[in-house]
């Protein structure tokens, strides 16, 4: 870990101490870290053996007024998701009733001090599996059916005064205006990689302009919807599927919702039946017009191309070494071309 890193870490960990002071929580409160890259999140264990996961927003990165309305699109779609079987984290208020809490943790090393803004959630129960390691086409049909649930939860979703969430739009996603907040990001591609990116983020537009923003295709999507979101438990009844990290909610295209979880899939042999189970399982719930199923190989690449601004981003507002920025853009290339040639079959 580098000296900047770990100047990050010490921070994240005296602002998640500072938060947990506003939540009403019985002692004694056991505090561990799940991760620092991105958000820091850390694993609470309260004396009623409550556990809730809590967030220390990265700074620089995503505004309070996000996270308020990602929390409270999380608290009205409990009822109709947990009816539906499909587990969505809860916020957690604090002791005054606020969804989230800001806290100033002073500077280290004669650094400024810095404002940061963390939330609560209860915990999601199961384990991430793959397709390797014991998910199958039944399993991966449930997580279709989740997303499907998630988007019908979202279509129902009236937004309250005050509601504000990013657009993941062509230009939210591909430039220097991203809400990843990458700062000049082109001349970390070479130049074939821009010319794959550009052509990448043309049909991505043309697919969202045919697509429109009628209710049906446009609304509350996840943005993030990958394997290592869903968590799973086996029950008498089935798979029980659970969602989480809805940090990059926005508005968006219910059908590039899918692209994440396809992309996912799409690494193993058996990709065929996986993407048929899951798109099974989605129509279980909601319709999918099979003729929209000709994108699905573009906003696969898009997420991949996304990903890059991503990446760039995350070095850009918290100057994190964790991740090979170069190293994780020609990965993510790499992928882009290969779900573009899915399009042909090659």
């Amino acid at each position: 870990m580098s000296p900047t890193d770990t100047a990050y870490a010490d921070t994240v960990r005296i602002a998640a101490a500072a938060a947990l002071n506003e939540y009403d929580l019985p002692a004694p409160i056991s505090v561990e870290p799940i991760r620092l890259l991105n958000n820091a999140v850390f694993n609470v264990t309260a004396g009623d053996r409550r556990r809730c996961a809590l967030r220390v927003h990265r700074p620089r990165y995503r505004p309070e007024e996000h996270t308020r309305s990602e929390l409270a699109f999380l608290d009205s779609v409990q009822q109709p998701l947990g009816a539906a079987g499909v587990r969505v984290p809860a916020p957690v208020r604090t002791k005054d009733g606020s969804l989230s809490v800001t806290v100033t943790v002073p500077g280290l090393d004669g650094a400024a001090s810095q404002t940061l803004h963390c939330d609560l959630l209860t915990w999601i129960d199961g384990e991430v599996r793959r397709p390797e390691t014991g998910l199958g086409p039944r399993g991966v049909h449930q997580i279709g059916r989740a997303l499907g649930h998630l988007h019908l939860a979202s279509e129902s979703f009236a937004a309250p005064q005050g509601f504000d969430l990013p657009t993941w739009d062509p230009k939210s996603l591909f430039t220097e205006a991203s809400h990843y907040r990458p700062g000049p990001f082109r001349d970390l591609l070479s130049a074939a990689d821009r010319s794959d990116f550009d052509a990448v983020a043309d049909q991505t537009a043309d697919i969202f302009e045919r697509l429109g923003d009628d209710p049906a295709a446009f609304g509350i999507v996840h943005h993030d919807f990958i394997l290592g979101n869903c968590h799973t438990v086996r029950t008498r009844q089935g798979w029980s599927v659970g969602v989480l990290d809805f940090d990059e909610s926005g508005w968006g295209h219910y059908l590039a919702d899918l692209g994440p979880i396809l992309g996912n899939l799409s690494d193993y042999p058996h990709f065929r039946a996986l993407r048929a189970a899951f798109l099974d399982g989605y129509r279980s719930v909601r319709a999918l017009p099979v003729e929209l199923e000709v994108h699905l190989p573009v906003l696969m690449a898009a997420r991949h191309a996304a990903q890059c601004l991503w990446a760039a981003g995350l070095v850009h507002s918290n100057g994190s070494a964790e991740v090979d920025t170069a190293e994780h853009i020609a990965y993510r290339m790499w992928e882009v071309r290969r779900c573009m040639a899915m399009r042909t079959g090659r």
